[in-house]
């Protein structure tokens, strides 16, 4: 993510044995890899980042792995490692930090035979993420890089209809989880009312950066890490990553925290903002892939850390879950279905709350025929029809 060792991965593309490699990415955010030879087998966690942009050009392969489960799979040695490439920084005392971002890599560095790090001079020395000391390094070179930036994009008309819905859902107080893209930045700009909001996420983006400047986000009603943004990445601008290197209000956690369930359900007021693709009548979800040609699926998602966040909003106290996306594409598609067509990364009996720009499902304790309801009232209004026809074909509606 925004700690890729960007510079070592166009090294290894560029003068790399030409023979099978077998290469973890997790969410890439560059191309530099995208050019190494055919022989290099690529995965990544779905179409995140810049992984669907590099599919276009090479064949990679996808990992379904939960986010919060990787460590261990490289701790007990399901997924072998023989070297690892990594991305640090290092403090004016000389301290190496793993930068923007913490992830899996301390698990696999300890299996590892051989550990290269570049070391990048432009890289935010964020507290949480200081190199253990133990853990050797044998081979470092220097580099100077931006972390690669990460834009909001610029919410639209229909983005904020569906934020000002959310918006009215999150109580002052509330502890956020939130994604990026144009949805939850047009939610956290819908936020800049409320009071004392709290931060536990995955990723901490440019606009929770504002909302902190402005005092929004003070993580004064946390029950654990008061007065802490915890996150795993920090992902923005230069701006956003200047505001986070030695930042004490903000701390950057492993997985094995971050997508803890327990550390999540001791949160009061959890609120776990995500965004889906398509959304079926029952509340199955699929985040991951969009229909192409022949009916193919092509990977614009994956997995990450959805449906540990989604599970672990349930068990907090008043705790509450959010799907959201749009009801229909712009070119028209209903994302309301009566089946998806693609896989489902979370079960619609995991699901709390589906939220479109024409208003919100409440689905959590809901049966079948009230499910169905609630999802007909959020469907674009010209889809409705079909959808009750659909319905009633599979034996959902009487």
């Amino acid at each position: 993510m925004s700690s890729e060792p960007s510079a070592l991965l166009a090294s290894l593309a560029a003068n790399g044995p030409d023979r099978a490699l077998r290469i973890m990415m997790g969410v890439p955010f560059t191309q530099a890899i995208v050019n190494a030879p055919a022989a290099y087998e690529i995965t990544c966690l779905g179409g995140m980042g810049s992984a669907a942009a590099m599919a276009e050009h090479r064949r990679m392969q996808v990992s379904m792995l939960p986010y919060g489960q990787i460590s261990r799979v490289y701790e007990d040695g399901r997924w072998p490692v023989d070297v690892v490439l990594v991305s640090l920084a290092r403090s004016s005392s000389g301290r190496l930090y793993l930068g923007a971002s913490h992830g899996s890599v301390l698990a696999a560095t300890r299996r590892a035979r051989c550990v290269i790090a570049e070391i990048n001079q432009q890289a935010p020395c964020i507290l949480g993420a200081e190199w253990p000391e133990d853990l050797r390094i044998d081979l470092c070179v220097d580099v100077s890089h931006e972390p690669a930036p990460v834009s909001s994009d610029e919410p639209g008309e229909v983005e904020r209809a569906m934020a000002g819905h959310i918006a009215e859902l999150v109580p002052d107080g509330a502890c956020l989880q939130v994604g990026i893209g144009g949805l939850p930045s047009a939610v956290l700009q819908a936020l800049e009312g409320h009071r004392h909001l709290g931060v536990h996420s995955g990723m901490f983006t440019a606009p929770m950066q504002r909302l902190c400047e402005k005092g929004v986000i003070d993580n004064s009603r946390k029950q654990r890490d008061v007065g802490i943004s915890v996150t795993g990445c920090v992902l923005g601008d230069a701006s956003t990553y200047r505001f986070a290197s030695g930042n004490t209000s903000l701390r950057l956690r492993e997985a094995d925290y971050t997508h803890n369930s327990d550390v999540i359900a001791s949160q009061p007021d959890f609120f776990s903002i995500n965004s889906a693709l398509e959304v079926d009548l029952l509340g199955h979800v699929n985040a991951e892939t969009v229909e192409g040609a022949e009916g193919r699926w092509r990977y614009v998602g994956g997995v990450g850390g959805l449906p540990e966040f989604v599970r672990a909003a349930s068990t907090a106290k008043r705790g509450q879950s959010v799907m959201a996306l749009s009801s229909r594409t712009p070119k028209g598609k209903p994302k309301i279905v009566a089946r998806l067509s693609g896989p489902t990364t979370v079960a619609a009996a995991d699901v709390d709350r589906v939220v479109t720009e024409q208003g919100v499902a409440v689905l959590r304790h809901a049966g079948v025929g009230q499910r169905v309801q609630q999802m007909l009232a959020v469907a674009h209004p010209e889809d409705r029809e079909a959808l009750t026809a659909q319905a009633r074909k599979l034996g959902l509606l009487n």
